[in-house]
């Protein structure tokens, strides 16, 4: 029996009065419906481009064709400010109002300025010793001093030779009391919690030692 495909409209033969296809190609492509995209052509705010977009995207204000084209309009809509540490200018946006009042360009830059804020409040008054040397004893240098002197005992513990637990670095001559050596690795040693809570004073026994020395 010869019969006509209804896709390619070849004729093809076979034994099944029923079958409509030559192939299960041309099958496939008779059942396939294609969708209608959804979407819509958008003209880039910077250049004037049109590009495809979802409707995902439609509930932006603004569309840009590429990522080039949204950077160059964000510099060109952004403010410019001054570090007061390192004197860079950096870029805020305008949409960052909260911001317009930064001085520093970045977080090293704000540690500093804080820290000279405090000293400067400690000066006239309004911050006492104790909040200074909080403040310095979590600061960054103290972190890189405490890496330090980690690095030098090889993390193990001074007193008992533990490894492969909770590590602090102990001041040998308190942080309060001697602030020229805060910083000095040979101050520092590596001990375990159990070990540095044995080596801990209370505070008036700890004034009675070394403010009369």
């Amino acid at each position: 029996m010869i019969m006509s495909c209804e896709k390619c409209r070849t004729s093809f033969e076979c034994k099944n009065k029923n079958r409509r296809f030559c192939s299960q190609k041309c099958a496939d492509k008779a059942r396939y419906i294609p969708k209608e995209k959804k979407g819509k052509f958008i003209d880039c705010i910077n250049c004037g481009k049109s590009s495809w977009k979802m409707p995902c995207h439609f509930k932006y204000k603004n569309h840009f064709c590429s990522k080039k084209c949204h950077l160059e309009y964000l510099k060109k809509s952004a403010f410019s400010l001054k570090c007061i540490i390192c004197k860079r200018i950096f870029y805020c946006q305008p949409c960052q109002i909260r911001y317009r009042h930064r001085k520093t360009c970045s977080i090293k830059c704000r540690g500093i300025y804080s820290t000279q804020l405090a000293e400067k409040r400690h000066q006239n008054g309004n911050l006492t010793k104790h909040q200074l040397d909080r403040a310095e004893r979590y600061s960054k240098k103290a972190d890189n001093w405490r890496r330090e002197v980690f690095k030098r005992d090889d993390y193990t513990c001074q007193e008992c030779g533990i490894r492969g637990t909770y590590l602090e670095a102990d001041h040998i001559k308190p942080f309060a009391y001697f602030p020229e050596l805060r910083y000095e690795l040979s101050n520092g040693r590596t001990l375990c919690r159990k070990c540095h809570d044995k080596t801990k004073i209370g505070c008036k026994k700890m004034r009675e030692i070394y403010v009369k020395n």
